[in-house]
Parts: structure tokens; sequence; C-alpha cells
């Protein structure tokens, strides 16, 4: 369970790099009965200056890429699908999630899933200002990769919500067992995580450090294997320290359960462990999103 985690921190650094409520819309296509209201565009049109894109066709090495994600001057991608840009482009306008898990983007041609790209893109001197400002570079960055899509892929998407069975993160009975994050405190290196916090080991288990109860609502979704989405409803809105223990071998988490079944499936596992965080899961019917591609070509050459 533990190494999936880190697996998913691995594939999403460089990914959603922050959900905001005025998320570009750029090259989106979209029927009102299928979506929300459009969020709104940002005063500016913003489109990377200098955008080069190859194909990468050398293996891929073992662990995180070199270069993955924003530069103080634009954007690199080394060695990986065009999906990872995508899914840092879009993020979803409901239900809470951090980012798109990989059921709820619909649509991909086959060969993004074999193809990989190294892409190299500049911002213009005019932007530079705006692009040091952490929350300002997450709604460039998000239109920029928008408009270089729809320019040299061809992108066109749609976002669909369906109500659909989910199971709500809530604060279990007795409170949560976890401390709000101070921000006077160092805590130990770790990897970042794009929509904020830090991953960190630990001898028995992960640790969170600064994060949301969406991100970590997200977390679970992406991890547990529950067969649907899980969703923060505790009401929670600041930063939390938090450590997800591996559960006990010997414990609850692996006994035979009064059927005669093993409670060892993923669902029992992370009840253990939300338990240990004062936290629980609840079956509920919520909105979920899903990004549809329309439309989607092998990038254009430089």
């Amino acid at each position: 369970m533990i190494g999936k985690i880190l697996a998913l921190g691995f594939v999403c650094t460089g990914m959603a790099v922050g959900q905001t409520s005025s998320a570009p819309a750029v090259a989106t296509s979209a029927t009102p009965a299928a979506t929300n209201a459009a969020p709104t565009a940002p005063a500016k049109a913003y489109a990377f200056e200098v955008v080069s894109i190859r194909q990468n066709t050398s293996a891929r090495s073992a662990g995180l890429p070199q270069q993955f994600g924003p530069t103080p001057d634009g954007y690199r991608m080394t060695n990986m699908s065009i999906a990872i840009v995508i899914m840092t482009a879009y993020v979803p306008q409901v239900g809470g999630a951090a980012y798109y898990s990989a059921g709820q983007v619909k649509g991909y041609p086959d060969w993004s899933d074999t193809e990989r790209y190294d892409i190299d893109a500049r911002i213009s001197d005019a932007d530079r200002a705006e692009w040091q400002k952490p929350e300002s570079q997450k709604v460039m960055l998000q239109a920029m990769l928008q408009a270089m899509l729809a320019e040299r892929c061809k992108l066109v998407v749609h976002r669909e919500v369906k109500e659909v069975a989910v199971s709500s993160l809530v604060v279990a009975k007795g409170g949560p067992k976890f401390k709000e994050t101070d921000p006077t405190v160092e805590h130990p290196e770790g990897m970042k995580l794009p929509w904020g916090g830090v991953l960190a080991p630990t001898q028995n288990g992960m640790a969170f450090y600064g994060a949301s109860m969406a991100s970590f609502a997200s977390i679970i979704s992406s991890t547990a294997n529950l067969g649907h989405p899980v969703q923060d409803k505790t009401g929670l809105t600041g930063r939390y320290d938090l450590v997800m223990k591996n559960p006990d071998r010997g414990g609850p988490a692996m006994s035979q359960q009064q059927d005669g079944t093993a409670a060892s499936d993923p669902g029992s596992m992370f009840d253990s462990i939300l338990s240990d965080l004062g936290l629980k899961l609840e079956s509920a019917k919520g909105q979920v999103e899903t990004l549809v591609i329309d439309h989607m070509e092998r990038p254009s050459a430089n």
C-alpha cells in the first residue's frame, strides 16, 4: 500500500499543479447539460512564446524524470506521455478532487499510452514577473498548456458531471487525531506534491505534511481500489500533518470476518488506517467530473 502511494506521488509530481476556482477553459467544448457552469477564464489569453515538442524514443529510466513540470521560465517534460500534460492543464471543477484519477479521463488515443515526448516551453519576458507569483503561475500554466495542446495536438475536450456512488471522508466520533500544520516548524524533506504538501516515508508508514483534506481524499481515491471516488466531507479547511500507518498484519485488518472471508481487502485496510487518524468513510452519492477527449492528434512538428 505504501509503495503504491509513493508510485502515485512519482506519477503526479508535475501533474495537476493546483486546483483553482478560476482555472481556464481554453480549447474546451462542452454541452450545458453535461457540465457545470464554465469557470472564469484568465483576464489575459496566456500562451508560451516558444514551444518545442519532440518524440523521445530512448529507454525510460526508472524513478523520477530529470525535468517534469514548471520551471523558472516555462515548462519542461522529459520522456513522458502527453497524457501527463493534459492532466496538468485540466483539473476538476466539481467534486472537490485535487486532480483527475485515471478513470476520470476518457478517450485517450492508443498512441498516447506508448509514445513519449520531450517538451521545452518558454514564457515571454512580459509574463516573467507574474509567473514568479505561485498563485498566478497555477492559472497561467494551465492556460498556456491548454493553448499549446489546442495548437499542437488539435485537442478538444469537454467535461461531464454525473451523480454516482462515492465514499465521503468524514470525521469519526472523538474528532481528528492529527494536528494542523505549524508553518513555523520545519518538516523533514520529502516529495513535494503538486496540489500542496509534502509526502515523506517513515519507519511505520507514510507522512503527509501541509496536506489539505481534499488532497488526502484524492490520495485515498487513487490508492484504495474502492471502485468509486472518495470525496472530502470532513469540513476541515486547513493544512494538516498526518501519518498513514502500515496496517498491523496480525491485527484486525488481516483477521477473518464472521462470515469466514478475509478482511484484508483494500477497504478494510484503509478503514484501519483512517481509524487511527480519527476519520472514516461513509457511503454516499456525489457529483463526479470526467474529462472527455473529443479529438486529439500527435503533436505537430516544430
